[in-house]
């Protein structure tokens, strides 16, 4: 289904005009600073953090918030999105989306799936050195462990959007990034993943905006 462009609202914070730029303008994205988003959650919601502690609980309301916005620039109706059991939000029928937290700041995005979105990935970082161990963790051998932060949200976008197609955990060697120029980056499988095999690769685009750094996937 083809929505067009999805109107955007007159103060948009810079994190949501870009992750709209990245994604196109037919995928709805609301979301800013956490603490602007409280809430509430829905009842359906509530088990998938009844052990949380109150910073984690206020992150996944802040999702949830946002995420309920972005449907409702779908033209959506309001609905719980409790989790799965393997993780993501249960999105309604027939939309995909992806949401993500990341240096006091929360996004969602949504899209109607269609021959032109099959599903969408989101994450945003920190865009801080991390220690030599992690970056050697994250960063396979062919991957510069200079900018692992920058490998790490590549890879964190492109497995939330292959999760919601093959439902099947990676590894970080299990993808390896390479980019293209300032914002753009394609992911290779190295092994098979639902639909996807050894060989295949999605494309992404990343961008720096203040101290975070904003990964987008959007899979056709």
């Amino acid at each position: 289904m083809n929505i067009g462009r999805v109107s955007s609202a007159a103060a948009d914070h810079p994190l949501v005009t870009a992750a709209r730029q990245l994604l196109g303008f037919d995928i709805a994205v609301a979301g800013g600073l956490i603490e602007a988003w409280p809430g509430p959650l829905w009842q359906d919601e509530e088990p998938a953090i009844a052990r949380a502690g109150p910073q984690r609980r206020q992150e996944f309301a802040a999702g949830r918030s946002t995420a309920r916005r972005a449907l409702s620039q779908l033209g959506a109706a309001a609905c719980a999105l409790p989790r799965r059991s393997d993780g993501p939000p249960v999105w309604p029928i027939g939309i995909t989306g992806s949401i993500t937290h990341g240096d006091g700041f929360v996004l969602a995005a949504a899209g109607h799936m269609g021959p032109g979105l099959s599903s969408l990935g989101l994450d945003l970082e920190r865009g801080a050195e991390l220690s030599e161990d992690y970056a050697s963790e994250i960063c396979r051998p062919d991957e510069d462990v200079t900018i692992a932060v920058q490998v790490f949200s590549a890879k964190e976008a492109t497995y939330k959007a292959q999760f919601m197609l093959s439902g099947q955990a990676l590894e970080f060697a299990d993808l390896r990034v390479r980019f293209h120029g300032s914002d753009d980056f394609s992911a290779e499988f190295m092994v098979p993943a639902g639909p996807f095999r050894p060989g295949d690769r999605v494309v992404g685009s990343q961008r720096r905006i203040g101290s975070s750094i904003l990964s987008a996937v959007r899979v056709n």
